[in-house]
């Protein structure tokens, strides 16, 4: 996989989206610069033959079939290279698991609803039986792989120290790490745990025999994309209503289990998670 742009014509989905469902474009439709991480295995990534897929590079071909006044033009970069791009306008639309945080939302303009949700877990070894929820983290002084700050996991950890300013989590910045390597981390006994989607772990866990396991979830929290800030608000609007009906009709349901290896939209409390502003 290359962190370089990788321009790729946007294919309808494999998985069940057939023709029928497809749109004819309006002959004036306006360009999207659209941008996906290079090497985020199972959120996106590039294939052996060059093709952007994983889950958010699925759904984004499947949005891009069904909009009638827009097209496409995908982008796969490096995480940091997506912050760049989206934050001087090169691309419209970022796409990476993202989280809403306050920070991002003063930034960028966001989806007001949710392109997927991330079930949230704690990472450990299979003979690791002390750590099950962030406190345990905190109270035996346990070595956590270090965050992306760009990355709202760093964000979550954050937020935890906060509100538990006499016991708090070792929190260390890092550099890009694919998930793969976070996990290998953990099963080499360099780092206790890692925080990180499960859907993550129960693609890979078995492929690279890394013997891991989760802890219960963390907390549910919606997916977004980002937006350069001041898009127009109708492609907003547009993406916003096909996500409703892609979440309708099972179309995300059917990408969670696809790349996840779960259903997330099943999860107890899953209906309830919505895109929230509310920042206190």
């Amino acid at each position: 996989m290359k962190n370089k742009i990788l321009l790729v014509s946007a294919l309808v989905l494999a998985m069940g989206m057939d023709a029928a469902q497809a749109v004819e474009k309006s002959p004036n439709a306006k360009t999207v610069e659209v941008v996906v991480n290079a090497n985020g295995f199972p959120f996106s990534f590039v294939d052996d033959n060059n093709n952007i897929t994983g889950y958010d590079g699925d759904l984004l071909k499947v949005l891009d079939q069904r909009l009638t006044d827009y097209t496409f033009h995908f982008n796969a970069v490096s995480r940091d290279a997506m912050i760049v791009g989206l934050s001087t306008g090169a691309y419209t639309l970022a796409a990476d698991h993202f989280y809403l945080t306050k920070e991002r939302a003063e930034k960028y303009d966001h989806s007001g609803e949710p392109t997927g949700i991330s079930d949230l877990r704690l990472i450990v070894r299979n003979d690791e039986n002390d750590i099950h929820n962030l406190g345990d983290l905190a109270s035996g002084k346990k070595k956590l792989v270090p965050i992306h700050t760009s990355d709202a996991r760093y964000t979550v950890i954050e937020n935890y120290n906060k509100k538990h300013p006499g016991q708090q989590i070792n929190l260390q910045p890092n550099g890009e790490q694919s998930a793969a390597d976070i996990f290998k981390a953990v099963a080499s006994g360099e780092y206790d745990a890692a925080i990180y989607p499960i859907g993550a772990l129960l693609a890979l866990n078995k492929a690279l025999n890394l013997n891991l396991k989760a802890s219960d979830s963390v907390g549910l929290f919606p997916n977004v994309y980002l937006y350069k800030k001041n898009t127009d608000p109708q492609l907003i609007k547009a993406i916003d209503a096909q996500l409703v009906a892609l979440k309708k009709d099972g179309t995300l349901a059917d990408l969670s289990r696809k790349w996840y290896a779960e259903d997330v939209y099943a999860l107890p409390g899953a209906s309830d998670v919505k895109v929230n502003t509310d920042w206190e």
